[in-house]
């Protein structure tokens, strides 16, 4: 047990006297090269935090503008009757379910006075809210309750609409003023069979969801009157209650894969997903988050040469040292075991001042927020940030590897030294 202290002892103050440096040049490449590391895995810290961050905001925003999965038919142009498949069965076959609402949708024109403007016409039940696409949670001004069912509406008084925000001002329209809905999808055979060519309805409120897309091309009807402008409408879609779909939020929506297997049993229905539907923008969001890793990445790596440049100076100052280890009977490996602890000593110096200054960072962008973004530019007025552990990890040990396989030449080169060439160096 004494030899063993004594050996490791003695293993201590060799590395001691390895690591030890006495020129300012040494110095000077030790801390270049610590800084390095930090610096680059702080700059991995704060960038993939600050995209993470937007990822996060933005899926936000998304799920409170677009439920997470749409029961369509698998025609485009057909609904389906909520007699066949009612919201019990739906209830029944997606018991994770949150949220289930009937909507119907439609591409039609509005027109007020001079103003038009090409827009999609959703029909809810009032009494939702459609709360799935947000519209309830975003109005501000009226009630999306006041929509009424159609054969609640008195005599001479036209039906009832809500504009999204940006399109209420496209169209100069405010709470109480007539708008025009233009058909184009209806012809005058349509018309005959009573189709609505054209229809007036008066604006009973104005909503904003702080999705510009959304806010300037959405408008909101009740679901019988919303049906009317389905194609081939005709009094049997009111009968047999034809919707276009059917809206489905959950609790977890990273999970919407398995709810949409559900539907085998319906093969003339199909899911469109939130996936589904942004499926390039999450695409890019992966990649830009990848691409900007691997970038960053690099400052990493050139701190990794740096440290294999610092231990090879160190190598060729300390080679009368070193000789004289060899020669008191340390073996290579010990050589090599002593440097290679010179190497992890700088990748974790270097990494844990990395993530003390990436976190501290994070920290005052997120509790502060002292950094505003351009209007018009971003869909946020604050830089975001979200915390990610499991990414912090992996950066921590592909810098920590990196450096000690930076060490790994050097240790070589040390231990494959001739003892009698560096003893005549004292």
């Amino acid at each position: 047990m004494q030899l063993k202290k004594s050996k490791s002892f003695l293993l201590w103050m060799a590395w001691r006297q390895i690591v030890s440096v006495k020129g300012r040049s040494l110095s000077f490449m030790t801390i270049i090269s610590i800084l390095g590391v930090a610096i680059g895995v702080a700059a991995l810290v704060i960038v993939l935090s600050v995209m993470g961050g937007f990822e996060q905001d933005l899926k936000r925003k998304m799920f409170r503008g677009l439920p997470h999965m749409e029961v369509l038919h698998k025609s485009a142009m057909v609904g389906f009757s909520l007699q066949e498949l009612s919201l019990k069965k739906i209830s029944k076959l997606f018991p994770d379910a949150i949220g289930i609402e009937p909507f119907t949708k439609s591409d039609v024109v509005l027109k007020r006075e001079k103003h038009l403007a090409s827009v999609t016409l959703f029909g809810i039940e009032p009494q939702q809210g459609g709360r799935l696409w947000g519209f309830s949670e975003g109005m501000i001004q009226g009630d999306i309750k006041e929509l009424e069912i159609e054969n609640k509406i008195r005599q001479n008084e036209f039906p009832k609409i809500v504009l999204g925000e940006s399109l209420a001002i496209q169209l100069n329209a405010n709470v109480g003023d007539e708008v025009n809905i233009l058909n184009p999808q209806a012809s005058v055979v349509d018309a005959l069979g009573g189709n609505a060519l054209t229809a007036r309805f008066r604006v009973v409120g104005i909503f904003m969801t702080d999705l510009p897309h959304y806010d300037s091309r959405y408008a909101v009807v009740s679901l019988s009157s919303g049906r009317k402008f389905m194609p081939d409408y005709d009094l049997s879609l009111d009968e047999e209650e034809y919707v276009t779909g059917i809206a489905v939020n959950f609790k977890d929506p990273e999970q919407i894969n398995i709810f949409v297997d559900r539907l085998a049993a319906f093969p003339d229905l199909q899911a469109l997903t939130w996936k589904n539907v942004n499926k390039s923008l999450l695409v890019a969001l992966k990649l830009e988050k990848f691409t900007m890793g691997a970038i960053l990445l690099l400052i990493v790596l050139v701190a990794a040469f740096s440290i294999s440049g610092t231990m090879m100076m160190t190598v060729y100052h300390k080679r009368s040292q070193v000789a004289l280890l060899r020669s008191l009977g340390m073996e290579k490996i010990g050589i090599s075991h002593l440097f290679l602890a010179h190497g992890f000593t700088i990748g974790t110096v270097g990494v844990f001042f990395g993530l003390l200054f990436g976190l501290g960072a994070c920290s005052l962008l997120y509790y502060f927020q002292f950094i505003d973004l351009p209007a018009g530019v971003y869909y946020q007025k604050k830089l975001p940030v979200q915390f990610l552990p499991i990414e912090y990890l992996i950066i921590s040990c592909c810098a920590w590897s990196l450096s000690l396989l930076a060490a790994v030449y050097p240790a070589v080169v040390a231990a494959r030294q001739d003892p009698g060439t560096g003893l005549r160096c004292l």
